[in-house]
């Protein structure tokens, strides 16, 4: 099955058997072991998201990364920003271009649990 025929099976699917079957796969990520070691980055408790978070902070490393992404960033801008040790962005770099699949996971589960609970999000598709 190619992951286009995956996604459009997935998108056929309920809200609920959507976030049941995100759940699972996230909690398969959760019993991967961690081999990395990182400097700037840790894992925190959380009831699913696996995602590390920036050391000392409530901070995702993602949230960075996006952040950099949507607003054209360097590294170097985004240390400045976040004040965080330019090492630290470069790190964050690495891990989210690593992990790439568990933070899409991670967002497709938050925004699934948002719309569950009937908030309304804005598309995240281009008009």
């Amino acid at each position: 099955m190619s992951l286009q025929q995956l996604q459009e099976t997935v998108c056929q699917l309920s809200v609920s058997d959507r976030l049941a079957l995100l759940s699972a796969i996230v909690q398969s990520l959760q019993n991967t072991p961690e081999i990395e070691n990182w400097q700037y980055l840790t894992a925190r408790p959380h009831a699913w998201r696996k995602q590390l978070y920036i050391k000392g902070r409530k901070l995702l490393a993602s949230t960075i990364w996006r952040d950099m992404t949507a607003n054209g960033m360097s590294p170097e801008q985004a240390a400045e920003n976040w004040d965080l040790p330019l090492s630290a962005i470069y790190e964050t770099i690495n891990y989210c271009q690593s992990h790439q699949e568990l933070i899409k996971l991670e967002a497709d589960e938050e925004r699934y649990r948002l719309e569950a609970k009937g908030v309304q999000l804005e598309s995240t598709n281009a008009a």
